[in-house]
């Protein structure tokens, strides 16, 4: 077991080197693809043995047109599943569900991913997230448009 947990750790340590290395993680947190920008990335560190996780950020609609953000997704070492959420208030008690349909985002505006708001579900976390570590998350908008952008992982704010 030792020698596995080892090897894990010597492969991660090597995939965060390449990825440095490469720039996929820029300083600066905001990628633009035309004019929409996404910015603010963050997602919060978990405990150990953590099935979820929570990722936050925001987008924001500079181009001509409304857009629709259809999903999200993370490489399977991260997570099994990434899932667009909202939370509301129903009967007096908050809940969580799914958005399937996405989020349109119209011209001029911008959408919010934030604690006890919107976010992006991480499901069947590979392991816990560590403050100080970086993964990429896709964007998956309408007409196939994909932008893929870093997040930092936190300390609860």
């Amino acid at each position: 077991m030792f020698q596995f947990n080892k090897i894990l750790f010597v492969f991660f340590i090597s995939v965060i080197t390449l990825a440095n290395s490469t720039n996929l993680f820029a300083h600066e947190q905001k990628q633009a693809k035309g004019k929409v920008t996404v910015e603010n990335t963050w997602a919060r560190a978990t405990f150990a043995l953590a099935q979820t996780g929570a990722v936050y950020l925001s987008i924001e609609n500079q181009s001509k047109n409304h857009i629709k953000l259809l999903s999200v997704s993370v490489d399977s070492s991260v997570a099994s599943e990434a899932q667009l959420h909202e939370t509301l208030m129903q009967d007096e008690m908050m809940l969580m569900r799914e958005a399937e349909d996405g989020f349109e985002i119209p011209v001029g505006s911008s959408l919010e991913f934030l604690p006890g708001g919107k976010h992006i579900m991480l499901l069947g976390l590979e392991k816990p997230l560590l403050a100080g570590e970086k993964f990429v998350l896709s964007l998956k908008f309408e007409n196939n448009k994909v932008m893929r952008v870093p997040i930092e992982v936190k300390d609860a704010r």
